[in-house]
């Protein structure tokens, strides 16, 4: 601290303040937005969100990651049921943003397969556009 700088303590949040900050975040509230409902300056805001010394979320940080992972669950939720009712669409946005399924162990340099099957085509319709073998695949060794 250099001098003519004074430490100023911070406000205590209170659990209602915590339930608030549970509830917008969840609702998807940006953290500007909570931070003046709650009547934080910006170096405030900062300051109870830190960490502490042992690596633990603070208070402010933990209901800000419990109630984004209440939203988060809350679509998920909604876009599980739109799938059962069918929405190919819902199904899309589960696999690709949820579960990551096209995304691989993370190594870019493999190479993906992708396989579409046309289910309007009958097996004897795949064998005249595809080689279709029957039985094991066998390979030669040089």
């Amino acid at each position: 601290m250099s001098a003519g700088q004074e430490l100023i303590p911070l406000p205590t949040l209170s659990a209602h303040n915590l339930d608030s900050v549970r509830l917008l975040a969840q609702e998807g509230s940006r953290e500007h937005t909570i931070r003046r409902v709650l009547g934080l300056t910006p170096k405030e805001w900062k300051a109870l969100k830190e960490d502490t010394d042992d690596g633990e979320l603070s208070p402010l940080g933990l209901a800000l990651e419990e109630g984004r992972a209440e939203g988060a669950g809350d679509v998920i939720a909604f876009m599980k049921q739109r799938m059962r009712e069918g929405s190919e669409r819902a199904a899309e946005f589960l696999a690709d943003r949820i579960f990551q399924l096209n995304k691989g162990d993370g190594n870019s340099d493999v190479p993906r397969t992708t396989i579409v099957i046309n289910a309007a085509l009958s097996p004897a319709d795949y064998a005249r556009v595809i080689d279709v073998q029957q039985g094991v695949l066998s390979h030669e060794c040089d």
